[in-house]
């Protein structure tokens, strides 16, 4: 992936206008019943992503194909876990808010070896 601290920021800042979206139409509608689907939204999809893009940014010789695979997990990971949270929170199934938690620990724990196999890559 050329570019993959883009494709993260990109990627927030969908996430961080879909969140802003959804918490105008809360506001609005004084309903806030589905606000902890919101509040995963804008954390794991808003700033979680873009800290993931500035790292890539800062550090790109972590840039390789695991963390072309950690975009993609966190991406998934992102698209259904609010939305699973929501159909929890419905009372609909816990399955997608289970399955989607499970891929961004996984994305988190892939981020994290990342990390400390490019620890020289922050100690300038």
């Amino acid at each position: 992936m050329k570019s993959l601290p883009f494709y993260f920021i990109a990627a927030s800042v969908i996430f961080a206008l879909l969140g802003m979206g959804y918490g105008m139409y809360m506001a609005g509608s004084e309903n806030h019943l589905l606000a902890g689907a919101h509040a995963h939204n804008n954390l794991l999809g808003w700033v979680t992503m873009a800290i993931y893009g500035l790292y890539y940014r800062a550090v790109p010789a972590a840039i390789g194909r695991l963390a072309t695979v950690h975009f993609w997990i966190t991406l998934v990971a992102n698209l259904i876990f609010p939305i699973g949270i929501a159909l929890a929170i419905l009372g609909t199934t816990p399955l997608l808010a289970a399955i989607g938690g499970g891929l961004e620990m996984l994305a988190m724990l892939i981020f994290g070896w990342i990390v400390l196999r490019n620890r020289a890559g922050l100690t300038a």
